[in-house]
C-alpha cells in the first residue's frame, strides 16, 4: 500500500509503541487519528506529528468500551474521511506467577489486549469492506507465539490477538482488506516496572536479552503496510525461538534454560579450538 495521504487510526498512541508508530506514519505523510485515554499526552504527540506535516485528530477513548470505540470511529470518519489504516497498539501486561495474578489484572489484559483490538476491528471493518481497501495491523507479542512461565494471562491475550489476526487474514484476503500481525520481542517501554513485571519473576533469557526500541516496531508496521506481510516476528532470535517452539515444545524449554547461552558459548568455543588445534 502507498501510505502517503492515507488516514490511519492508531490506538494506544499516547506513549510507547503507539506514539512511535504515529510519528513514523506522520513522517511518511499519513493523516492521523490518535486514540488513548489521556488527552494531555495525546496532545503532545499530536503537536509532534503536526510538525511533520500530518493532519491530526485527537480522540479520547477507552478501547475496552465498545460503544466508545464505535463513536470514536464515526468521529474520525466524519473529520478525516475514510480510514485506510488501523494500527491496534494499545496494550497492558502483568508478568507474575498465575497464582499471584489477580482476577482483575487477568481480565484487564484480556479486555485491553484482545477485546480492545476486537472492538476497533469490529467498528472499522464495515467501512473498509465497503471501500474495498484497508490495512489492519495488530501488535501482538513474541509471547503471542510462545508462552513464558510467568505470562499466563498476558500470553493468553496475545495468543488471542494472533489467532484473530490469522483468521481474519485468510477470511479477508480477497476483499481488498489486508491484515497483519506483529510479534515483537521485549520492547523498551514503561511496560517494564516492578509493579507489573517484577524482575525476580523474569526468566534469565528475558532479563539479559537486549530490548528493541519502539521505533523499530514502528518501522516494522511500515514494512507490513508497504509489503503486505501477514505476520512478522522479530528480532531474529525471537523468530527462531517461535519456530523451534512450534516445532517441538521441548526445544523452547532448552532455549529458555538459564544456562543455555553459557553452554552454547562454551560449545562454540570448543568447536573453534578443535578446528584451530
Amino acid at each position: 500500500m502507498k501510505i502517503k495521504g492515507k488516514t490511519a487510526i492508531v490506538s494506544g498512541a499516547s506513549r510507547g509503541v503507539g506514539k512511535a508508530v504515529a510519528l513514523k506514519l506522520a513522517k511518511y505523510g499519513v493523516n492521523l487519528a490518535l486514540v488513548a485515554r489521556e488527552r494531555d499526552k495525546l496532545e503532545e504527540v499530536a503537536g509532534q506529528a503536526e510538525k511533520l506535516g500530518s493532519k491530526v485528530l485527537v480522540v479520547v477513548c477507552d478501547v475496552t468500551d465498545s460503544n466508545q470505540v464505535k463513536s470514536a470511529v464515526q468521529t474520525v470518519i466524519q473529520a478525516l474521511g475514510p480510514v485506510h489504516i488501523l494500527v491496534n497498539s494499545a496494550g497492558f501486561g502483568v508478568w507474575k506467577p498465575f497464582s499471584e495474578i489477580s482476577d482483575q489484572e487477568h481480565q484487564k489484559m484480556m479486555q485491553t489486549n484482545y477485546w480492545g483490538t476486537y472492538n476497533f476491528i469490529r467498528a472499522i471493518l464495515p467501512s473498509m469492506l465497503a471501500n474495498k481497501q484497508g490495512h489492519i495491523v495488530n501488535i501482538s507479542s513474541g509471547t503471542g507465539k510462545f508462552a513464558l512461565s510467568v505470562t499466563s494471562g498476558y500470553s493468553a491475550s496475545k495468543f488471542a490477538v494472533s489467532g484473530l489476526s490469522e483468521a481474519l487474514y485468510r477470511e479477508l484476503r480477497f476483499t481488498g482488506v489486508k491484515v497483519s500481525c506483529l510479534h515483537p520481542g521485549s520492547i523498551k517501554t514503561e511496560f517494564w516496572n516492578e509493579q507489573n513485571t517484577p524482575q525476580k519473576y523474569l526468566p534469565a533469557t528475558i532479563r539479559l536479552s537486549p530490548k528493541i526500541s519502539p521505533e523499530k516496531v514502528a518501522r516494522a508496521v511500515c514494512y507490513c503496510l508497504w509489503l503486505g506481510f501477514p505476520a512478522y516476528t522479530f528480532p531474529i532470535f525471537v523468530a527462531i525461538l517461535a519456530k523451534l517452539n512450534a516445532l517441538w515444545l521441548r526445544l523452547g524449554d532448552i532455549i529458555m534454560w538459564r544456562w543455555f547461552y553459557l553452554a552454547l558459548a562454551i560449545l562454540i568455543l570448543l568447536l573453534i579450538l578443535k578446528r584451530v588445534l
